[in-house]
C-alpha cells in the first residue's frame, strides 16, 4: 500500500513517484551523473501522467533553462533527500568508465551530502566508507601516484557495491529523516582602523540568533577601540594581534580560528539586515560545492552599491569598465561593464559570475576545497578570484536579493591612494593568474599596469 493510502496508479501515487525521481535527478545533476537532455526527456514523459505537478512543465525546457535553473526546480520539486535517494543516484555511475579525476570530483561533491545524512543518522553502511573519500584524495595526491592508484581502486569498489545494493531497493520508501543539527554559522569580520561603525556591525551580528559566533580579525586598531572590543561579551572572539596581513589572509585566519559549519564574511563597516542569514542558507543548501552566495549591498541612500553582483572580470570587461570602452560592445558583446547594480533586482536567488567579499557566505567544505582566499591579494579583487575559482571547480556562485547589508564605506583610516595601489596590484595579479593563451598573457602584461595607473591617478586627482 502506498504512503498516501490510495490505490496504486492514483494521482497521489504518481505525484510521489515524480517527487522521488526529481530528488534522484537533482542529485545526479549535482554529482555530474546526468545531463539536461536526460532530465528534459524524463519531464516530457512525466508531464503526461495524472497528478503531475506544474513545475514539470519548466523541466520540459531544461536544455534551454540551463543547469543552475534546472537544479533549483528539481530541488524544489523533490524536496529533502534521504539515503535511498543518494543510493539510487549513484546507481547511474559507470564505475568502469569513470576516470580518477571523475571519482575525485564525485567524492568532493558527495562529501557534504553524506555528512548531512550522517548527522541525521540516515547513512547506510554501504555508503559509510565514502564519507572520507574527499579528504583521502587530497592526502593521496600529496603522497604520490602509488597512493592515488590504491585509493582509486578502493573508491571504485565501494561505488560498485553501492550500485549493486541500489538495484534491490524498492521504488517507494519512507520520507527522509530531517537533519537533526542545524549548521553553526560564524561571522568573520576583518577590521583595520574601522571606526565607530565597527560596533554597529558587531551589534547587528550579536543580535542575530542564526549566528553562533563572531570572529573579529584585528588587522590593526587603535588602543581605545581594542579596549572597547575587549569589554564586549557574548559571541565575540578576537584574533590577529593587530598585524595588518590584508583582507584575504585575515579572512583565512578567522576561518581557521572557528569550528563553525558555515562562514558569513562581512565588512566591518556593513550592518547585516534581519533575515539575511536565513536567505543565504536557503540559497546555498542545494547549491553545487564549492558554493558562494552573496547578497544586496546598499548605501545610506538605499541604492545598491557596485560590487554586489558582477560579471566575470576579463580583459574585455575590464576595458569596458575601467577604460570607458563599453562603446565597443556593438562590435563585441564581451566589452560589457562588470557591475550589474543598475539592473533590476531579481525576484529570487540567481546564478552570478561574482559577488562581493563585503557580504559573502560559504560552507566550511567549500571554503576548504578552494583553499580559502588567495593571500597573494592584499586588498580588493580577492573576491573576484575566489568566485572564478569556485565556478571553474564545478561550484555555484549565487546572488540572493533576500539577504542584504547597509554598507557605510570609506570608514577606514587607510589613505585612498594606498587603497587604490593595493587594488591596482590585485588587478595585475588577477590578469596574470588567469591568462591562458599567449595572447592573454601579453594582454595581461599591458592591461594590468594601465588599469592600475588609472586607479592611482584617479585617487591622486581626488586628493587635490
Amino acid at each position: 500500500m502506498s504512503r498516501s493510502g490510495t490505490q496504486p496508479g492514483s494521482a497521489a501515487d504518481a505525484f510521489q513517484l515524480v517527487r522521488s525521481r526529481a530528488r534522484v535527478l537533482a542529485l545526479q545533476l549535482r554529482l555530474r551523473l546526468s545531463d539536461l537532455k536526460t532530465i528534459e526527456s524524463w519531464a516530457d514523459d512525466a508531464i503526461l501522467e495524472d497528478g503531475a505537478p506544474p513545475a514539470i512543465a519548466d523541466l520540459c525546457l531544461a536544455t534551454r533553462a540551463g543547469e543552475r535553473i534546472t537544479q533549483r526546480i528539481l530541488d524544489d520539486l523533490g524536496g529533502p533527500v534521504g539515503s535511498v535517494d543518494v543510493m539510487r543516484a549513484l546507481a547511474g555511475l559507470d564505475t568502469e568508465e569513470a576516470t580518477q579525476d571523475d571519482l575525485r570530483r564525485l567524492s568532493d561533491n558527495l562529501d557534504p551530502i553524506l555528512k548531512q545524512l550522517e548527522r541525521a543518522a540516515d547513512l547506510p553502511k554501504a555508503l559509510a566508507p565514502a564519507v572520507g573519500f574527499a579528504r583521502a584524495f587530497w592526502r593521496a595526491r600529496m603522497e604520490g601516484a602509488e597512493a592515488l592508484t590504491s585509493l582509486e581502486q578502493d573508491v571504485r569498489d565501494v561505488f560498485q557495491a553501492v550500485k549493486e545494493h541500489a538495484a534491490d531497493i524498492p521504488e517507494e520508501h519512507a520520507a527522509p529523516a530531517e537533519d537533526i543539527a542545524p549548521p553553526r554559522i560564524a561571522a568573520i569580520v576583518v577590521s583595520y582602523h574601522t571606526g565607530d561603525v565597527l560596533f554597529d556591525c558587531l551589534a547587528a551580528l550579536e543580535a542575530d540568533e542564526d549566528i553562533s559566533e563572531i570572529v573579529l580579525v584585528n588587522n590593526g586598531n587603535p588602543p581605545e577601540t581594542m579596549a572597547r572590543l575587549e569589554g564586549l561579551a557574548g559571541k565575540l572572539r578576537i584574533v590577529g594581534e593587530g598585524v595588518n596581513r590584508g583582507f584575504a589572509a585575515g579572512v583565512n585566519l578567522g576561518v581557521a580560528a572557528s569550528t563553525a559549519d558555515r562562514f558569513l564574511i562581512i565588512n566591518p563597516d556593513a550592518i547585516l539586515q534581519p533575515g539575511s542569514v536565513v536567505a543565504l542558507e536557503s540559497a546555498i543548501t542545494h547549491a553545487a560545492e564549492p558554493a558562494i552566495v552573496g547578497g544586496r549591498i546598499y548605501g545610506a541612500d538605499g541604492r545598491e552599491q557596485r560590487g554586489s553582483r558582477r560579471r566575470k572580470l576579463t580583459m574585455r570587461s575590464a576595458a569596458a569598465t575601467f577604460l570607458g570602452a563599453s562603446w565597443l560592445r556593438t562590435a563585441n558583446p564581451a566589452f560589457v561593464n562588470i557591475n550589474r547594480h543598475r539592473e533590476p533586482q531579481p525576484t529570487s536567488p540567481v546564478p552570478m559570475d561574482a559577488v562581493s567579499g563585503a557580504l559573502m557566505y560559504m560552507t566550511r567544505h567549500g571554503f576548504g576545497r578552494l583553499g580559502g582566499f588567495d593571500e597573494g591579494y592584499f586588498m580588493h579583487v580577492e573576491d573576484l578570484d575566489i568566485c572564478r575559482r569556485a565556478e571553474a571547480d564545478g561550484g555555484a556562485v549565487i546572488y540572493t536579493p533576500f539577504a542584504s547589508a547597509l554598507h557605510h564605506g570609506a570608514t577606514s583610516d587607510a589613505p585612498s591612494l594606498v587603497v587604490e595601489k593595493h587594488k591596482a596590484a590585485g588587478f595585475n595579479r588577477y590578469f596574470r593568474k588567469f591568462a591562458g593563451t599567449r595572447g592573454e598573457q601579453i594582454a595581461a602584461r599591458v592591461m594590468g599596469p594601465v588599469i592600475g595607473f588609472l586607479l592611482v591617478t584617479r585617487a591622486r586627482l581626488r586628493r587635490k
